[in-house]
């Protein structure tokens, strides 16, 4: 008897232990799965998929019709390739890149671009975002989707709250199809990535124009999946999980990893410059009355890269190191330049990993000793670095190679010069680290260090009216829920400006504690008298 089919969407709030539901949903699927269909889960980047196949291989061997990727990758394996030669809109091979296309003003222009992006896509080359307009031209063919539907009998979507509108109408054709078994997997309060489209023409009762709500928000108020939340926090401290509870429209989540007992305060640092700051922060994480072990991991974090610009790559008070991945970079970066992915470089290029790696080093030193570095003639370095060049399509389409240049080269300057090891091993593990919000997403640190660059973005973060951010139309809100919540152990706030009274009330009233070293200076006076 076919087994009926549950449509699923599970909430799954920071340090929900997200990735190990999902594990046992894949291993408990890929037992039911027939040979003739599929099981997919999606994912929303590379190291997320590497995470969820290693944990998936523990338990089972992971066969042909198992497949864990991108949305884009997803896309290409199941409709583009399949189909798309087909139909006659693409060709065997297939390149995707970033690409400008330069044309003359004309009262056409739209449709000029749009011949092409259709001549291009015959070339079989293509951005990511014309991969999902692409699929959803596939699926327009009755017959393909009848078969994309047959096809897939399970599908998995993890941080689906980063999923598009039309990323979920392809999801939802699939539903539509009654043949599949869909699983959603999501936290509303991290959706971060301003996906919003323009808001709708008609208001809202205070009168505004109402904003669309994204389907992880939509779908829970419909019928047609089920809907679960994980209610457990399996990464922070008591103390944290009090605090980032205040923010969260869905869920209140319980402490649940009991082997951290310790019970460090929030705290708000009140200095205003960054150095003072970052002196203070590490002070307060080898002060016991504040910290109760040293950190071993910590992150500085912000909204835009620009805050720690002049320190990330300082050692303070010589008590840390910065150690991040440099060939990851480095393979991100020669991996958009040939339009391969980064498991193919050696193939792509023709070299081994040692030999991959001493040219590597070559780019690294370009970048830190070469004096008269000129970023507009690095490609032609690294084409005659690696004896090959990138791939050109005709004079109306320039690559965005430069800006990926300029971010590789803020990247690997002032680094220190790599030992030996290096051509041998990557280092995966490091002690501080200096991100974006964004790109904190889905990690932890024992401790985190979070700066607002002034009082009106601190107040967007410590918003707690709930309808209020649900229409945060920019997401703004949510940036300070996904950084308060990635600390294991220490969370310290601060502000690139002085704040108010009521702030400093607002603060308290979250049970925050204020951080001086004048007012502690003087505690201590008194102590001693």
């Amino acid at each position: 008897m076919k087994r009926k089919l549950n449509n699923r969407l599970i909430i799954a709030a920071a340090g929900s232990g997200k990735t190990s539901e999902l594990t046992k949903e894949i291993i408990k699927m890929s037992r039911e799965l027939p040979p003739e269909k599929c099981l997919a889960v999606i994912t929303y980047t590379n190291s997320a998929t590497n995470e969820i196949l290693e944990r998936v291989q523990k338990y089972i061997s992971v066969q042909h019709n198992i497949f864990v990727g991108t949305i884009h990758s997803f896309l290409i394996k199941f409709l583009i390739k399949p189909y798309g030669k087909i139909l006659g809109l693409v060709p065997n091979e297939l390149i995707i890149t970033d690409y400008e296309i330069k044309i003359a003003k004309s009262s056409n222009q739209f449709m000029e671009k749009n011949i092409i992006v259709n001549q291009l896509s015959k070339k079989g080359v293509m951005t990511y975002d014309y991969i999902i307009t692409l699929s959803k031209k596939i699926l327009l063919d009755e017959n393909v989707k009848n078969r994309f539907c047959n096809r897939i009998r399970y599908l998995l979507v993890d941080e689906f709250q980063d999923s598009t509108n039309t990323q979920f109408e392809i999801f939802d054709i699939l539903r539509k199809g009654k043949s599949s078994e869909l699983i959603l997997v999501g936290d509303p309060e991290q959706r971060i990535m301003n996906f919003r489209n323009k808001p709708r023409k008609g208001k809202g009762s205070s009168g505004e124009r109402s904003i669309p709500l994204h389907p992880i928000e939509s779908l829970q108020n419909k019928k047609i999946y089920t809907i679960s939340k994980l209610m457990n926090n399996y990464r922070s401290s008591e103390t944290i999980v009090k605090f980032i509870n205040q923010f969260h429209s869905s869920i209140e989540q319980e402490w649940a990893n009991k082997e951290i007992s310790s019970k460090n305060p929030v705290m708000f640092i009140e200095s205003t410059k960054l150095k003072s700051i970052i002196f203070d922060f590490n002070n307060l994480c080898i002060n016991k009355a504040y910290c109760e072990s040293i950190p071993k991991t910590r992150f500085f974090l912000a909204h835009e890269n620009k805050v720690y610009k002049n320190y990330r790559y300082s050692n303070f008070d010589n008590k840390s190191t910065e150690k991040l991945p440099l060939f990851t970079c480095i393979y991100d970066y020669l991996s958009a330049f040939y339009n391969t992915k980064n498991d193919l470089l050696h193939q792509t290029l023709g070299l081994d990993e040692i030999e991959l790696r001493k040219k590597c080093l070559s780019v690294f030193y370009e970048i830190n000793y070469n004096l008269n570095i000129n970023l507009d003639e690095f490609p032609n370095f690294i084409e005659n670095t690696f004896s090959r060049k990138k791939v050109e399509t005709g004079e109306n389409v320039s690559y965005n190679i430069r800006e990926r240049t300029k971010r590789l080269a803020d990247d690997l300057s002032n680094r220190i010069t790599p030992d030996k090891e290096y051509l041998s091993i990557e280092l995966s593990e490091y002690r501080d680290s200096f991100l974006t919000i964004h790109k904190s997403k889905g990690l932890q640190a024992d401790a985190a260090l979070v700066i607002a660059k002034n009082e009106k973005e601190l107040l967007m973060w410590l918003e707690d009216d709930k309808e209020k951010r649900l229409n945060d139309p920019q997401d703004k809100c949510r940036l300070g829920y996904v950084a308060f919540s990635r600390p294991k152990e220490f969370l310290c706030i601060a502000c690139l400006t002085p704040v108010s009274e009521p702030t400093l009330h607002l603060l308290n009233k979250f049970k925050v504690n204020i951080y001086s070293p004048l007012t502690e200076q003087v505690q201590t006076t008194l102590e001693t008298l």
